[in-house]
């Protein structure tokens, strides 16, 4: 695999096991036996030491790219980041803890498929996969405020114009040696996750990734620099995975974090094998279903190796302990699963030479057009600063008046546009040179007059220089004190700071004691404060149970107090119910005895009105009054009327219980009345005018099932029913206060029968309602024809019987059974319908 990754491949080598399997010591092993990161990277520098590119040549561009610089430029970065940081103690100490010293036993290796036509760097990145995050184990540790370490940030997955997938963000580290990149690696060693589990003292919590990446470019075709062309630039990756090991919770005893861990790790690898098996799949069965490599971030890292980009390659880790045969059946089982697997080769990365020369000329054409064109606009700039400085220096000549072109002025300074002092030199000229002093003939008369005028312009001059060296003098010396003055004014105000700038640092000092006494202070009211928040916690745990606690209190007294409630309201019905019994029951009772009372006067009135008008006595007018009937005879007939009078209809309605209290007031009261009444058997009642109880406007409804035959009976039931239903409905029912049943059947004759059955409607405890049925109205029909003939053949038998015999008979007549429920259940004292009705 290094050979593909000198040759520009990549390439991915990851162990797989159970945890406790020995994967992490099979990647980095020990100092006498390296595992396969120590070997890779010692057969890496060994084959690139000879031609290694200078540090900070080549340079990451932040997009999984590198670029290349010049050795100048590299010089400035070198010096910015490894010499300039030494100067400082905290830097120091942190390039100082880097160089760690490890000396693995390794043999020497070296691979032939080296250029020598181009230079090779090597960068070291490390990262793991923590619960599903990327965090960066290279990257400098940001502090807070307080100087104490802050919590790592993640990093994101990016894609690259190769569609390749890589860290965003993640350190990327040049190192030159074997001794550097074990440090390195050391370096992040030192920050991966561990922790301790029933199965393993040092488990790996962490997916670890460690990238391997050779960067190579071609020299121009002289072998001096590297092309910086861009495209000429090959990268490739060898990355290191020490998978973290699949964990049973039963068994590791794993808790907390570290269940949460466990999960994360077992949902990973989980998704590795159905990616690779779904990969298998589309391999075999000639499918295209996408793959969900983006389910986890560790397959969605290694995407491009997957789909053809690289070479990758397991090691399967097993634990030879018996208890882990189920564990390392699964992990021989994804091996062997993972094996049929195919992956396409890529290609090796090859420069052509002409390609080569091409870009060398390019850029070397290039570097002399810009040359050029700085060149030029340096020329223009000093031609420009030249045109400018003379235009100032002869409008200031303009400006000072010379009383001749001998004479020598000294200019002062000038000051130009970009700051800078244009002096110009004195002019100690005294003059035009001497004339031609040559005398020829002793006439001549020009040279001597023409030389003395030239002495004097000269000693003219030679004044007026002496009177501006003078000036130009007193200027100076005035000058110099001015500058005098203010050097010393500048260096009183530089004593003044300097004693401010002491007062200042006692102040700093000052102030920094304070700084330290108050973030002690801190951290004590920290501590306070922590303390202060468990118990804040303790006593909001404690609140939240009382809270619950009284919750669930108050919800048993309602629960308590509706069903107190229900049973409160049951019992009031309940006795309502049965004081109601009572009363009617005591009330038929009393009317019964009036009714008894006044068939004997009416039957006294009749033995009288017979024997005024002198009839003849018939046999039962001569059979003598019986005697007053005693307490026994009494009791056993009103106990043989009271069975008769009972029927099925008032047994269903009215408790067993209750009618032996009403039997036994009947029984009392009868007792009574044999004692006043006349010896003699009572007759059929008059039927008292019947009257409805007056409610107050009770809501009816009536159930009149559909069959129901609509009757012509002279009497008709007075109850004006709010709702008429077919089939009742519970709504229909719970909007009732009043329940009215109405049901026919034939009697014995063949004439309709209509009975209606009257309810009350109740409310339970359970939101439903109840109908509780307290009476029961019949409506019969009978033919008049039939009716007389029945009343004639009466009338005969009544000649024929005796006085007891008829008042019999007609007691039975009047008091039949359902007349009976009909008077006991309605509680009226006068119902005009009874249960025989005529048409």
């Amino acid at each position: 695999m290094v050979d593909d990754l000198i040759r520009g491949k990549n390439g991915l080598l990851f162990t797989y096991g159970v945890t406790s399997s020995g994967k992490t010591y099979t990647m980095t092993g020990s100092l006498e036996e390296p595992g396969f990161l120590p070997r890779c990277l010692d057969m890496l520098f060994n084959s690139t030491k000879p031609v290694q590119a200078s540090k900070y040549v080549f340079v990451p561009d932040g997009m999984n790219g590198f670029c290349v610089q010049s050795e100048a430029e590299a010089l400035l970065e070198k010096q910015e980041r490894e010499i300039l940081p030494q100067l400082t103690p905290k830097n120091a100490s942190r390039m100082r803890h880097r160089n760690v010293d490890l000396r693995y036993d390794l043999e020497h290796c070296q691979s032939e498929n080296v250029n020598p036509d181009c230079r090779y760097s090597v960068f070291v990145s490390y990262v793991e996969i923590y619960n599903d995050y990327v965090y960066d184990l290279l990257g400098e540790v940001q502090l807070d405020p307080f100087q104490r370490p802050k919590p790592p940030q993640s990093k994101r997955l990016r894609e690259d114009k190769k569609k390749n997938m890589f860290v965003y963000g993640v350190s990327q580290i040049e190192v030159a040696s074997t001794e550097e990149a074990f440090a390195v690696f050391q370096q992040g060693q030192e920050r991966r996750r561990i922790a301790h589990t029933q199965l393993n003292a040092e488990s790996s919590r962490s997916h670890s990734i460690l990238n391997i990446r050779l960067v190579q470019a071609p020299l121009d075709p002289l072998g001096e620099d590297l092309l910086q062309e861009k495209s000429l630039i090959c990268a490739s990756q060898l990355s290191l995975v020490d998978l973290a090991g699949s964990e049973r919770m039963t068994r590791t005893g794993a808790g907390g974090e570290r269940l949460r861990e466990a999960g994360n790790i077992n949902s990973s690898l989980m998704t590795l094998r159905r990616c690779l098996e779904q990969l298998r799949e589309n391999q075999k069965g000639g499918g295209n279903e996408m793959i969900k490599y983006r389910n986890s971030k560790l397959t969605h890292l290694f995407k491009s190796y997957f789909e053809g980009n690289g070479t990758v390659k397991m090691v399967v880790c097993l634990n030879p302990n018996m208890a882990e045969h189920d564990e390392n059946l699964h992990v021989v089982q994804f091996a062997e699963m993972a094996q049929q697997v195919e992956v396409a080769r890529s290609e090796d990365f090859r420069v052509d030479r002409e390609s080569i020369k091409k870009k060398a000329l390019e850029a070397k054409a290039k570097r002399e057009e810009d040359r050029r064109k700085q060149l030029t606009a340096i020329q223009q700039l000093n031609q420009e600063a030249n045109s400018h400085r003379l235009f100032k220096r002869t409008k200031y000549r303009s400006q000072i008046p010379s009383s001749d072109s001998d004479s020598a002025a000294l200019t002062p300074a000038t000051t130009t546009d970009d700051g800078e002092s244009d002096w110009e030199a004195t002019d100690y000229c005294l003059g035009p040179s001497f004339p031609n002093l040559e005398i020829v003939d002793s006439a001549d008369n020009r040279t001597i007059p023409c030389l003395i005028s030239t002495l004097e312009n000269r000693i003219e001059n030679m004044n007026s220089i002496k009177r501006s060296a003078k000036h130009f003098g007193g200027l100076f010396r005035t000058n110099l004190s001015v500058g005098s003055q203010h050097d010393q004014e500048l260096q009183q105000k530089l004593r003044d700071c300097e004693n401010d700038l002491g007062l200042k640092g006692k102040e700093v000092n000052k102030m920094e004691r304070q700084v330290k006494k108050l973030e002690s202070k801190n951290q004590v009211l920290t501590r306070t404060t922590q303390v202060f928040e468990k118990e804040k916690k303790q006593l909001q745990e404690q609140l939240s149970e009382a809270e619950s606690h009284l919750k669930s209190s108050l919800s048993d007294t309602r629960r308590l107090e509706s069903k107190i409630k229900g049973a409160v309201a049951n019992t009031k019905a309940h006795v309502e119910k049965e004081c109601d019994k009572r009363v009617r029951s005591v009330q038929a009772e009393m009317q019964e005895k009036m009714w008894v009372k006044d068939e004997r006067l009416r039957q006294l009135k009749n033995i009288i009105s017979t024997g005024r008008e002198g009839r003849p006595t018939t046999r039962r007018c001569q059979t003598p009054l019986k005697q007053p009937i005693s307490s026994s005879e009494s009791s056993s007939s009103s106990s043989h009327l009271s069975r008769k009078r009972r029927s099925r209809s008032a047994e269903n309605l009215l408790s067993t219980h209750k009618h032996k209290n009403v039997n036994s007031s009947i029984h009392s009261s009868r007792k009574q009345l044999s004692s006043t009444s006349v010896g003699i058997e009572p007759g059929a009642p008059i039927a008292p005018k019947h009257r409805r109880s007056c409610s107050n406007n009770p809501n009816w409804l009536a159930h009149l099932p559909s069959s129901t035959i609509q009757t012509e009976t002279i009497l008709q039931p007075a109850i004006r029913p709010n709702r008429v239903v077919n089939v009742p409905s519970p709504k229909d029912v719970a909007g009732a206060s009043k329940y009215l049943l109405t049901h026919q059947s034939e009697d014995k004759d063949g004439e309709i029968e209509t009975q209606l059955v009257k309810g009350e409607v109740f409310h339970t405890r359970s939101g439903g309602q109840q109908v509780q049925f307290v009476d029961i109205e019949t409506l019969k029909q009978h033919d008049p024809k039939k009716n007389k003939k029945n009343t004639q053949q009466q009338r005969k038998r009544r000649s024929t019987t005796s006085v007891d015999e008829v008042s019999a008979d007609e007691q039975s007549s009047w008091t039949d059974v359902e007349t009976r429920c009909a008077y006991g259940i309605g509680n009226n004292t006068g119902v005009v319908a009874s249960s025989k009705r005529k048409k």
